[in-house]
């Protein structure tokens, strides 16, 4: 495990009593730990977005329709793996 660091924060009182109110035995450190692990988890995942839609955005039509027929082509395989109807 990597060191720590030690940090001053300001926090609204009654997000502090309502956190401490629920968190049980669970420090103030683990605490922030763990919001600050899921809030750049969500920030990566909004980056990740991002960048797949500035992808699609960025394929020509020629691309787009190749992009569209490997799409088909996956729905059709998994679909005949799991015996499911075809959808139009």
């Amino acid at each position: 495990m990597q060191g720590k660091t030690k940090v001053s924060v300001s926090v609204h009182t009654h997000l502090l009593r309502e956190v401490q109110r629920v968190a049980g035995g669970v420090s103030r450190s683990a605490i922030f730990d763990q919001a600050l692990a899921h809030w750049l988890r969500a920030r990566r995942q909004v980056e990740l977005e991002r960048s797949i839609e500035n992808y699609y955005h960025s394929l020509n039509a020629s691309e787009g329709a190749e992009d569209d027929a490997w799409a088909e082509t996956g729905d059709d395989t998994v679909r005949r793996v799991w015996n499911e109807p075809k959808r139009r």
